[in-house]
């Protein structure tokens, strides 16, 4: 162990010898010193622990040199000794920095006394200050660890208000702990969770429960509050929080409640996925719901249409019966619309895709539209050169039928639709893919929209008309439609100035096709040959049975999968096409065209459904299926269909 280093100043040597000698046989080491400016020479070059250190020498005092000695090392213990002290020269000493004064002469008793107790307090001084130093370092280690944390931490009094709170309110909420520290913790709460705030600070509960802590939700404000109808999440953070109260020393061995240490953390992104989730399995049950809905409903609309196209065939075109059912195909159309739209909302609906030139469809809708709509005026603006499109053009046209309705019933009072088309290629950040894209813009002079309203326009069925005015489906469905072509759709409004939707098609290189005029007079396409139809509904088959019977084909008909097998395996009749319905019990369309290609991968199929995935059927055009027609249908479009059908060479294996 170390003895401490004793410095000894005095310019009459013999009392520094007799000092020394006296110091050494207590385990003390000595150095000496005679004169001023040798005890400060020694002093810089050596480390002291202590200096005894005479008061009146020649040359530089002994105040001098203690001033010096402490500006060199401000923790050193100096004794002063002289033989011409007074209480002012003592004072005037102690206040300079001196430990203790001793008075020359003075035994060596209480000299060796006087060191040893100023060396004892040095050390516990020493030990004071490196627990201090620890217990600093600890006090900042802990700062740094609840300041950096991700999560709230805070302390509440007994009345419930902040006595602490780290930098994390700051980041999350925008409280700095000015704002927060003596506030009521209630008071950055949601109104709606103030009532809990209470069972934080209840003195009986903490004492009957276990001290372990509860876990609370909360709704904590933000300093910088957004819109809350339109976004709950800008404006409250949803936070988790664990609350643990804190009993501290209160004398006489006991402990008394003293406050609340919580630790919340913020949840609000897992709140929002699991609203998400939620969202999604409602809209997946009401798809499903809305899918069942919509394939009974084309059921009946498909005999509806089939024997009236029947009827139809049997009367000249310019006759008054024929123009009657011809009505009847109108309001079926409409039926199988409102059908398709269900289907769409739920992704159930198959897209018979191919590239199109946008630019036709829009007037052609436009056209169709305005004959109806005389109040309102149609603008349209369409680049001349505009790129081809890879869409499903029936979708295209509910999307545009939808937007033109939509702006309609925003102008009451009558007003202007303006159609735009253009090509653009997207390099901005903010969408989701680059490339070239069509845009189409659909303006109106209506209402407009409150901002609280358009975050909600695409949700199914939320809609601001009156009761019996409206479904709410149509711009959710036209949504849909233009995610899954791949597109994206984009609103601006204003209350008072009007709407414009704006949706956006990848473009193709490829040669736009030449679309249809839907009014275009249609040919029944008379055909020979044995046709299996294959549906578990029975008012479908019979219909069918009859419309393929008109056309000149001969008809066998089942109600299932499993007995369409069968006949080809015996195959005791000649097939050669199949119209396979998609959904059926036990066996589904799918199933059964596995098995049908098994048996015979040359035989011919259409697939019929209202209601089917439209993964399903890709895969199955993509493994030689020949066509899809959708239902319901005319007698017109099941003699296109077949005659395409038959159309198409037989693939060599």
């Amino acid at each position: 162990m170390r003895s401490e280093q004793i410095l000894v100043v005095d310019d009459e040597k013999r009392i520094v010898e007799n000092i020394s000698f006296c110091l050494k046989r207590e385990g003390f080491q000595t150095v000496g010193g005679y004169d001023g400016d040798q005890a400060i020479r020694i002093f810089e070059q050596q480390k002291f622990d202590l200096v005894l250190l005479d008061m009146n020498m020649p040359g530089k005092s002994g105040y001098d040199v203690m001033e010096h000695i402490l500006g060199v090392d401000e923790d050193v213990l100096i004794i002063i000794i002289s033989g011409y002290a007074s209480i002012e020269s003592a004072v005037k000493a102690l206040k300079l920095g001196a430990w203790d004064y001793l008075k020359k002469p003075f035994e060596y008793a209480d000299l060796i006394k006087t060191v040893t107790n100023a060396l004892a307090q040095k050390k516990l001084i020493n030990d004071k200050k490196a627990i201090c130093a620890r217990l600093e370092a600890s006090e900042k280690q802990y700062e740094y660890m609840v300041n950096n944390s991700p999560d709230l931490i805070f302390t509440l009094d007994q009345d419930g208000c902040f006595t602490f709170v780290n930098h994390q309110f700051e980041k999350l909420l925008d409280f700095s702990s000015e704002d927060l520290l003596g506030t009521r913790f209630k008071d950055i709460l949601h109104n709606g969770d103030i009532s809990k705030a209470a069972d934080l600070i209840r003195f009986e509960k903490y004492e009957q429960q276990i001290n372990g802590g509860q876990f609370m939700h909360f709704r904590f404000k933000k300093a910088k509050t957004g819109n809350l109808w339109s976004d709950p999440y800008e404006s409250f953070a949803f936070m988790e929080l664990k609350a643990t109260p804190m009993h501290l020393p209160a004398g006489h061995g006991r402990d008394e409640f003293n406050g609340v240490y919580a630790v919340a953390r913020d949840v609000t992104e897992r709140i929002s996925l699991e609203d998400q989730l939620r969202q999604a399995q409602k809209m997946e049950a009401i798809g499903t719901l809305a899918g069942g809905i919509a394939h009974d409903f084309n059921n009946i609309l498909m005999g509806i249409q089939g024997y009236a196209s029947l009827v139809r065939s049997g009367f000249d075109c310019d006759s008054e019966e024929y123009k009657r059912l011809a009505n009847i195909d109108e309001y079926v159309f409409n039926g199988a619309e409102m059908a398709r739209q269900l289907l769409g909302f739920s992704m159930k609906t198959y897209q018979e895709t191919g590239p199109v030139n946008l630019n036709y469809l829009l007037k052609m809708s436009a056209k169709m539209f305005g004959r109806t709509k005389k109040d309102i005026v149609i603008n349209q603006y369409l680049e001349k050169d505009l790129w081809s499109t890879i869409v499903d053009e029936g979708q295209i046209k509910q999307v545009l039928l939808n937007l033109f309705v939509n702006a309609w019933q925003a102008m009451p009072d009558g007003g202007k639709i303006t159609i735009k088309s253009e090509n653009i290629v997207m390099d901005d950040c903010g969408f989701e893919n680059f490339g070239k894209y069509v845009k189409v813009t659909v303006s109106d002079t209506g209402i407009g929209m409150d901002d609280e309203i358009i975050p909600r326009i695409f949700d199914p069925f939320f809609t601001t008309k009156n009761r019996g005015q409206g479904t709410g489906l149509g711009l959710a469905t036209a949504y849909g439609i233009i995610k899954s072509h791949k597109g994206i759709f984009k609103v601006e409004s204003k209350s008072g100035k009007g709407s414009s939707f704006m949706f956006f098609l990848p473009a193709e290189k490829t040669k736009a096709n030449i679309c249809k005029d839907p009014e275009e007079n249609k040919i029944i396409f008379s055909g020979k040959g044995s046709i299996l139809l294959v549906d578990d509904e029975k008012g479908v088959v019979e219909v069918c049975s009859e419309m393929l019977e008109s056309l000149g084909y001969q008809v066998n008909a089942v109600s299932s999968g499993s007995e369409a097998i069968e006949i080809l395996k015996t195959g005791n009749l000649k097939i050669d096409l199949i119209i396979l319905d998609m959904i059926m019990p036990q066996m589904n369309g799918r199933e059964t065209f596995e098995k049908i290609r098994e048996i015979d991968p040359e035989i011919k199929v259409l697939i019929s459904s209202g209601y089917s995935r439209e993964s399903e059927i890709e895969k199955m055009m993509k493994h030689s299926c020949d066509r899809f027609i959708f239902k319901p249908f005319d007698i017109t479009t099941l003699s296109e269909k077949l005659n395409e059908v038959f159309s198409i060479p037989v693939k060599s294996l």
